[in-house]
């Protein structure tokens, strides 16, 4: 038996989305429909009722694993997703380039993404990855960026700690904040606060004289002069799939995030050429890596992230359109390739996007199983209510297990 999970990043909605549907309702999806009456549908809470998901532990979760137990934080995984050499020790963060002005009251954020720049991210990690520490000896750290303004910030050193707070506002025209200790951690977590905002401060200086940035002045775009960082983790202790299922796993996916959760977790990570973690991603593509991992693999996990960028839009339009399009070339191509006596297929997504709220809200979200051993129940299409009626019903987390028991591959839980 071989299986593919594909997580469709804040696929569910509310019936507000479209003149009283939910854009996975409003869609036009042929394939997926026969796929429900072939299969099964039911609801998932991606964490359990009533919680709002992040995507790294909603992730975690889906995966068979209870994020409460092992979650440290998202750093780790983006540093992971983007191929950095992650040691026990290490503190980790999601970092990104954004545009600073100097006031008074210190760096006043203008814009968090810096324009969403579009080249140059290289050069500018390097300038940073330059700085020398001086304020805490025997620390190093490295930067690196990944797409647009995204990147990631690795710090390394004795006495280390998580337990900081971050500098980013989540607003513009909002000052940058300085990282401190949480409390109870002053100690180690203040050591390693002073080497963050040493960081940053000279990062400022450093880009805002870069080439890069200048020339980015002169053409009337925004500069890339600032480091904002956030989700410190450490390196969590995750046992592999394989070492659970005795099976071995693929991941085939754009952004670094889910890539880096996969890695956590004992994946493969496999490059697709055209995966870009956005709207304009090969779909196709990505489906036929998809069958060809199928044979050096036990099952390969399939994200794409369209969905949720067209939620946190609010654009409906959009949303509905990449809906449309994971249909006809995603599991259109797979369905094509695939041999359907041998391979189960399990979709869902790991949290609501509404586009009235255009964030994460708490709703369980659809979800379908396919396959020869899969008893079907009574619906004929795929979208939240209906998913509501069938005979899967209700649970939280655990599809990876689940797709993995299809294919009898679960381990027996007692004698």
């Amino acid at each position: 038996m071989k299986g593919i999970l594909v997580i469709a990043d804040g696929l569910g909605g509310r019936p507000t989305d479209v003149c009283g549907k939910t854009c996975l309702e409003a869609a036009s999806t042929p394939v997926l429909d026969e796929l429900a009456r072939r299969g099964a549908v039911g609801l998932v809470d991606p964490i359990g009722p009533g919680v709002r998901p992040g995507s790294d532990t909603a992730h975690l979760s889906l995966l068979g694993y209870d994020p409460r137990k092992i979650y440290t934080g998202r750093g780790v995984f983006e540093c992971l997703g983007i191929g950095m050499d992650v040691r026990e020790g290490d503190v980790c963060f999601r970092a990104n380039f954004a545009t600073v002005e100097t006031r008074d009251e210190g760096f006043v954020v203008t814009d968090r993404r810096a324009g969403r720049i579009e080249s140059g991210q290289g050069e500018l990690a390097e300038a940073l990855n330059r700085i020398e520490l001086e304020s805490v000896p025997g620390m190093s750290f490295e930067f690196r960026a990944s797409t647009q303004h995204r990147g990631a910030l690795l710090l390394r050193g004795e006495g280390l700690s998580r337990y900081v707070t971050e500098n980013d506002p989540h607003k513009t025209d909002r000052q940058a904040l300085r990282f401190a200790a949480l409390p109870g951690h002053e100690k180690e977590a203040g050591r390693t606060a002073s080497a963050l905002n040493e960081l940053v401060e000279r990062g400022h200086e450093a880009l805002s004289r870069h080439p890069v940035n200048v020339e980015r002045i002169r053409d009337g775009k925004l500069p890339a002069n600032f480091v904002l960082a956030r989700g410190a983790a450490d390196c969590p202790r995750i046992p592999s799939v394989e070492s659970i299922y005795d099976v071995r796993g693929a991941v085939i996916a754009g952004g670094a995030l889910y890539r880096g959760v996969a890695l956590a977790c004992g994946m493969t990570s496999i490059d697709v050429p055209g995966a870009t973690g956005g709207l304009d991603t090969d779909l196709r593509a990505k489906a036929a890596a998809a069958v060809k991992a199928l044979e050096s693999f036990d099952f390969v996990f399939v994200h794409v992230k369209g969905t949720d960028n067209a939620g946190h839009d609010q654009d409906a339009e959009a949303k509905t359109a990449f809906i449309e399009r994971i249909d006809r070339e995603l599991f259109g191509s797979l369905l094509e390739a695939i041999d359907e006596e041998k391979t189960h297929l399990a979709f869902t997504g790991d949290h609501t996007t509404p586009i009235d709220f255009g964030d994460h809200t708490v709703e369980p979200v659809p979800v379908l199983f396919a396959g020869p051993n899969v008893c079907t129940d009574d619906c004929a299409t795929f979208g939240e209510r209906v998913a509501g009626r069938g005979g899967l019903g209700r649970w939280s987390g655990r599809v990876l297990p689940m797709l993995l028991g299809y294919c009898n591959w679960a381990p027996k839980f007692g004698s």
